[in-house]
């Protein structure tokens, strides 16, 4: 299986680069080592990850089960890619330049579109954490279980976060009883008021749940590049 998610990444980002050269026209032709090498660059890392991508493929099951662990390394596996982002950002139409870059700012944009793309690949292979099991925990996370949640105007994050307080609260409170109580109190917060969405078993849901703030928090972080449909 191909990179899909980082195959897109390099396509969108060198359509966006040639976007700028085209701008600059027969000045290009001087220098144009100069700027093609790190293109070169790209796409050979590019070949790398693909490698490494056929030997760590991810196939979706019939069920849903996501683990502790692979919950853990979307989590990291986010909020790198949104460093990436943030470090690198690309080139779009909303920045875009109304007048002809000079031959600097083009080597700064083929810069930032290098250290996007080969930033992304690197941080999968980091983690350990193929593209296509990236996109998949997307979904499931975000569109399947956030999106409903909040349609219903449920916030999950604030659920978490009260129960947490009565747990932390029961760990340091030195009546046996009264503690017990709060940890009953925040198990059926968390159940009642925060029912699993259609289709997402109810030990994923509290999985998910538990890790509620830090899903909410990266909801605008690190997502992957939209799949283009012909």
């Amino acid at each position: 299986m191909k990179a899909k998610g980082c195959l897109i990444a390099l396509a969108v980002a060198l359509g966006l680069l040639f976007v700028f050269m085209a701008l600059i026209g027969p000045r290009l032709l001087e220098e144009g080592e100069r700027f093609y090498r790190p293109i070169a660059r790209i796409q050979g890392a590019q070949k790398d990850f693909e490698a490494w991508e056929e030997a760590h493929t991810f196939k979706e099951t019939e069920t849903i089960s996501v683990s502790a662990d692979q919950l853990e390394r979307f989590l990291k596996l986010r909020k790198q890619l949104g460093a990436v982002n943030e470090a690198n950002p690309l080139p779009d139409d909303a920045n875009r330049p109304s007048k002809r870059p000079d031959l600097s700012e083009i080597a700064g944009i083929i810069e930032g579109v290098g250290g996007n793309v080969t930033g992304r690949m690197s941080a999968y292979q980091e983690i350990g954490m193929s593209s296509s099991e990236y996109r998949y925990l997307d979904r499931l996370i975000y569109r399947r279980w956030l999106r409903p949640l909040r349609t219903t105007g449920v916030d999950p994050s604030s659920v978490a976060r009260a129960a947490k307080e009565l747990l932390d609260a029961a760990q340091s409170e030195k009546d046996v009883v009264v503690a017990n109580r709060l940890r009953a109190i925040a198990s059926l917060m968390r159940k009642n008021r925060v029912p699993a969405p259609a289709g997402i078993p109810d030990d994923l849901h509290a999985l998910l749940l538990s890790r509620a703030p830090e899903i909410d928090a990266l909801l605008e972080v690190g997502s992957p590049l939209p799949v283009r449909r012909r």
